[in-house]
């Protein structure tokens, strides 16, 4: 029986479609890797199926690879290569009994095949109809399946609908991959690794740290490969695109500046962007409370951040052979990269537990001691309603061994006071509060949110009242 860890909602709502007598089609789509496969394969072993991971190519190189999959559970001696060929198989295997017909990845068929979505819309209509089967057609390539549910146009057009999307598992669902680790390290598997099931059995370990060294830090930096092809999974260009990614990480998040750094044309430059963004790589800075409009940017994706940002530049014939002093050379670099990602993190927290119309982050400039103009920032920017009140939200987010002190909420008040007399406070922090700080904070109407709060262990405190 294959293990399933957080999709218990997921799971539940395909039993539903499968008892639906109503409805003969359902789409299942998702981004790659988010767990889909596993979740239709755990349907094939608990009802008579036939399950197909379809793949691109020639319409005889499919059918090839569709019959591999069919005889594993059925004794077929046919030698089909068409499509048509294929569908005659399935046909006489639902006449026998109702069968649950699961394509996987159907948008690669149906881009190779011209004629799959015609010849599916023909077998729906007959052969699923006529036995009381069912089918569920799945794809990463979101476009493509949503344009059979969505287009009126498309030949599949109102045969699939019961439509499914799999997101990426919650915080508290990771967690279950790894029942040995600490807060802190669980966290930050979170935000490396993000939601997807499969990174988080890939990438499993004692301890963060451990997973660092044995599958970042290893002979031959074994994910400098797999980072990179992150970036060119689904992308053509991959040195264009990489080269963007660097930029990126240079501290380069506007486009000109971007554009400049990587060396690309403004206009292709955009191009790969927004490219990169609906994959989940990049993503843009949500500009709040006045702050520039202009986008700006950041790398979305946790691993290829961390790749980029820590391990893109280490030669490994000049690292030492001990583990432990290879780990002490990226040391400062993950933890500033994990702090950054702690603002993402929260943002995180927010919109689960509060209604936020809006999180973003403000930058602007302020004078400093010596009269210098700085850049300066505010990390979370929140418009939250709460109990008939509505407020905006400023938030410092600091991820770190040591415990926030008073002067951590002096600077972040003087900031928001300056933007919004009615700002509301919050403190983030993974090491926890002074004494000082917890004792003024109720007095000055500030929200202190620690471990126990982003553990799920007690709730979220109330944001316009204090906290209380």
């Amino acid at each position: 029986m294959i293990r399933l860890i957080g999709r218990e909602k997921e799971m539940g709502e395909l039993e539903s479609f499968l008892s639906d007598e109503a409805v003969r089609g359902c789409a299942v789509y998702g981004i790659r890797q988010v767990g889909k496969t596993t979740m239709l394969r755990r349907i094939a072993s608990v009802h008579r199926s036939v399950y197909i991971q379809a793949v691109k190519g020639s319409e005889k190189a499919i059918v090839e690879r569709a019959m591999s999959y069919i005889r594993e559970s059925y004794p077929v001696d046919d030698e089909p290569e068409t499509l048509s060929g294929l569908l005659d198989v399935i046909r006489r295997i639902c006449m026998e009994s109702p069968t649950v017909v699961i394509i996987d990845e159907y948008p690669y068929m149906s881009s190779s095949l011209k004629h799959a979505d015609s010849m599916m819309q023909g077998f729906i209509d007959g052969t699923i109809a006529d036995s009381g089967s069912k089918i569920i057609l799945c794809g990463s390539q979101m476009s493509s399946i949503l344009d059979m549910v969505e287009n009126e146009a498309n030949p599949l057009y109102n045969r699939l609908r019961w439509t499914l999307r799999v997101d990426e598992l919650s915080f508290q669902d990771t967690c279950l991959f790894h029942p040995g680790m600490d807060d802190l390290d669980l966290i930050k598997m979170y935000m490396v690794f993000g939601g997807m099931p499969l990174d988080h059995i890939d990438f499993s370990g004692q301890s963060f740290k451990d997973v660092i060294l044995r599958r970042f830090l290893a002979d031959g930096l074994p994910l400098s490969n797999a980072a990179r092809s992150r970036i060119g999974s689904e992308l053509a260009e991959t040195d264009v695109c990489e080269s963007i990614v660097r930029a990126i990480v240079e501290g380069n998040t506007v486009l000109k500046d971007i554009s400049e750094y990587a060396g690309v044309p403004l206009s292709t430059c955009s191009k790969h962007i927004s490219r990169m963004e609906a994959l989940g790589i990049l993503g843009k800075y949500n500009p709040m409370a006045g702050a520039p409009k202009r986008p700006r940017y950041r790398i979305e994706d946790g691993l290829v951040g961390l790749w980029y940002s820590v391990f893109d530049r280490l030669d490994e014939f000049s690292l030492p052979d001990d583990a432990e002093l290879r780990y002490e050379l990226v040391e400062d670099g993950i933890n500033t990269y994990v702090g950054h990602l702690f603002e993402r993190f929260c943002a995180e927290y927010m919109v689960k537990h509060y209604a936020c119309d809006a999180v973003g982050s403000w930058w602007g400039v302020e004078v400093d001691e010596e009269g210098e103009r700085v850049g300066v920032d505010i990390d979370l920017v929140a418009k939250v309603g709460e109990s008939g009140r509505r407020a905006v939200v400023y938030a410092e987010c600091k991820f770190r061994n040591r415990m926030m002190k008073k002067t951590d909420l002096d600077r972040l008040e003087r900031r928001a006071k300056a933007l919004d007399d009615r700002a509301v406070l919050v403190l983030f922090s993974s090491g926890g509060f002074e004494r000082q700080l917890q004792a003024i904070a109720p007095s000055r109407g500030v929200v202190l949110i620690g471990l126990d709060e982003l553990m799920g262990r007690v709730r979220a405190p109330r944001l316009l009242n204090g906290g209380l």
